[in-house]
């Protein structure tokens, strides 16, 4: 049984990291949609933007380096422990657009009987120790019966994750009604984002591609 601290670890917060990431990935486009069809479309152009420069960034190291990353086959340990990291994004986008529908707004309160912030504590009572036991299940456990009773759990914590999902799209329909970029700003902030996608590919070619400096040694 491996032992903490061990590279299964290592291999388990990657996955716990790739489901929060894709998570927010689709969190942020389906904000971008909300927010051209029915909010400030310079915002929504903006959100457009930031997504790309991440985006651009990878797509410029999978250029550069094709045989970096192999495709291989589905473990299902880590793609079931990825959805974990996926109920935490859920999470973090409810706690987020939260802050901004009560703390900015003022315009919504919380439905929580701890109140607002200490709601976040009792999610986070919920979803610490969740993370825990899946890891245990997938990781610490060995043989096919801790795998299968991982499933159901997991189903269950995306649909606590799905509520955080919905109440966290309801607040963000406050930022919809209520944001705006200033005209004075617009131009330039967009353009400036859209620079960043361009400079952050030819960075990182020019990091990936520019050759090492060789020691030389000259006789005395």
């Amino acid at each position: 049984m491996p032992k903490w601290g061990e590279g299964i670890s290592v291999e388990a917060l990657k996955s716990l990291g790739q489901g929060y990431l894709v998570a927010v990935g689709v969190v942020w486009v389906c904000c971008i949609i909300a927010l051209v069809r029915g909010g400030d479309a310079w915002l929504g152009l903006a959100y457009l933007l930031i997504m790309l420069f991440p985006i651009t960034g990878y797509t410029a190291l999978k250029l550069l380096r094709p045989n970096a990353v192999g495709v291989g086959t589905v473990n299902w340990r880590h793609l079931l422990f990825g959805f974990q990291g996926a109920a935490l994004a859920f999470w973090t986008y409810d706690v987020a657009t939260t802050y901004y529908a009560i703390n900015i707004t003022g315009l919504a309160t919380e439905l929580n009987p701890l109140g607002w912030p200490m709601g976040i504590l009792g999610a986070a009572a919920y979803y610490i120790p969740t993370v825990a036991l899946s890891y245990v299940l997938l990781f610490r456990l060995k043989g096919n019966v801790a795998l299968y009773a991982a499933v159901p759990y997991t189903l269950v914590t995306i649909s606590m994750a799905s509520m955080n999902l919905f109440a966290g799209a309801q607040n963000f329909q406050l930022f919809v009604d209520t944001a705006l970029l200033a005209s004075s700003v617009r131009f330039d902030l967009v353009a400036l984002i859209a620079g960043l996608d361009v400079a952050a590919p030819l960075a990182l070619r020019y990091l990936t591609l520019r050759p090492r400096g060789q020691l030389s040694f000259k006789p005395h």
